[in-house]
């Protein structure tokens, strides 16, 4: 972009593709939602096919990488019956805390990496745009948590002109705007959420004072009511009613418990509309100046407060599980470190990241356990146990908001070059026909001539 890097606010609302090598992205650019799509068939029309390639190169990279680690998921899952022989196999496989060993292929990039690159590569064509209708000076506007997620979108699509990525803006019509309101957050909650005693607020009536861009997409963060009260939201995720129950009832069991841990509390819900059973997301206790542990993993940090993270960690979870309540997603980014330097634990919506906990140990007592283990071990450590906060933001996969969709299929590996094979042979048929057409004395009819 025009702009480094550090002086404009992107965030990643949605970025989705198809196995017809389309696919499209939404980002947040100081505050500016722009929706990008790319259609292969506009690329392939220029005469300038290497962009086209390169497009191929970069998605059909992102591909791969997704099917091979959900091949090394699915092999891990059948990695031996007995718990002992599963813990093992894991703490050999460790890739989230401990990353010195080498990859056994340095050619084969993780799909968080492949998707950034991608997504980059996109919005590179899009710095004379951000800069006229986004600029990183752009005055501040209060927003509402109902504006925010409805505010005005520009649409673009993606092309090649004079040798070089453009961009074109398309007129809105209501296809491309329902595919924004589609992702607005949204869950018909059960009977026995909505009798829960806490406030249902409406969206009008919460200002946004702060987003979240990890995991992604990108959401608001802390909110604030009309009466002052400061709440972190967090949104429902519609295709994962399970996760948002989970958590919901756990937090309403510790609330009850009042255990001797810090824990957000569910304060209220966020409704969809004016609907009295459809809720947008949870309404918790805001942490102040929140810091994930992750950051926090470097030999900078003083040792003794590493040493009373690492036993109030231990102590967290071991208090769950003294009260039947398995933590699940057990990772470093699942403690929080406030402004006063206390530890918190959170996120309690289940699922595993890859790294962290087995597949097959995912929401298990023994789960918990290996997170811990090797959070621990990273705080006693950190340089033993190297860390890279940015390289685990890229690998984040099963956080409980997942920000790429995509259709099963596809060429597999080799895909991107196999497509190259077929459109130039394509092009060299094509143009041995109009070779073929061509009159023996060399005329043409002047209605078939290509423009």
């Amino acid at each position: 972009m025009a702009q480094s890097d550090a002086e404009n606010k992107t965030h990643i609302l949605h970025f989705t593709y198809d196995d017809e090598d389309s696919c499209a992205l939404t980002v947040l650019v100081n505050d500016v939602r722009f929706h990008i799509m790319v259609d292969p068939k506009d690329l392939q029309k220029s005469r300038e096919k290497p962009l086209y390639y390169e497009y191929l190169d970069k998605l059909y990279g992102l591909r791969d990488a997704e099917r091979r680690e959900q091949d090394e998921v699915e092999k891990q899952q059948l990695v031996g019956k007995d718990k002992n022989t599963k813990r093992q196999n894991s703490r050999d496989k460790d890739s989230a805390v401990d990353m010195t060993a080498e990859s056994d292929s340095d050619a084969d990039q993780d799909s968080g990496s492949a998707g950034v690159e991608l997504r980059n590569w996109i919005l590179s064509a899009f710095a004379d745009v951000t800069s006229t209708w986004a600029p990183p000076n752009r005055e501040p506007i209060d927003s509402t948590l109902y504006d925010w997620y409805h505010g005005p979108t520009y649409f673009y699509s993606l092309q090649i002109k004079a040798g070089e990525l453009s961009s074109e803006l398309l007129e809105t019509t209501p296809d491309l705007t329902q595919r924004i309101d589609q992702l607005v957050p949204k869950m018909k909650m059960p009977k026995y959420i909505q009798s829960i005693p806490v406030p249902c607020i409406n969206a009008h009536d919460l200002t946004v004072q702060s987003e979240v861009s990890f995991p992604e997409p990108a959401h608001p963060g802390h909110v604030v009511d009309k009466h002052g009260n400061t709440y972190f939201f967090k949104p429902v995720v519609a295709d994962q009613p399970g996760p948002v129950k989970r958590e919901i009832s756990i937090l309403q069991k510790l609330a009850k418990l009042e255990l001797d841990i810090k824990v957000p509390r569910l304060l209220g819900f966020v409704a969809f509309e004016n609907s009295k059973t459809e809720a947008m997301g949870l309404l918790l206790t805001p942490i102040a100046s929140p810091k994930p542990l992750t950051k926090l993993l470097k030999s900078s940090v003083p040792r003794t407060k590493r040493a009373e993270w690492a036993s109030k960690s231990e102590k967290y979870v071991k208090t769950l599980h003294q009260h039947d309540v398995i933590w699940g997603d057990a990772k470093a980014d699942n403690f929080i470190v406030d402004a006063d330097d206390e530890l918190w634990i959170i996120d309690f919506g289940g699922s595993y990241t890859e790294g962290w906990v087995d597949p097959q140990l995912s929401e298990t007592v023994e789960g918990d356990d290996m997170g811990l283990e090797k959070v621990v071990r990273a705080l006693e450590d950190p340089e033993g146990n190297t860390f890279d906060p940015a390289e685990e933001e890229r690998k984040e996969t099963a956080s409980g908001l997942f920000v790429t969709e995509k259709v099963e299929g596809g060429d597999g590996d080799g895909g991107a070059k196999r497509k190259r094979d077929e459109v130039d042979d394509e092009e060299e048929g094509e143009s041995k026909r109009r070779k073929d057409d061509v009159p023996k004395d060399g005329s043409y009819d002047e209605n078939e001539q290509e423009e």
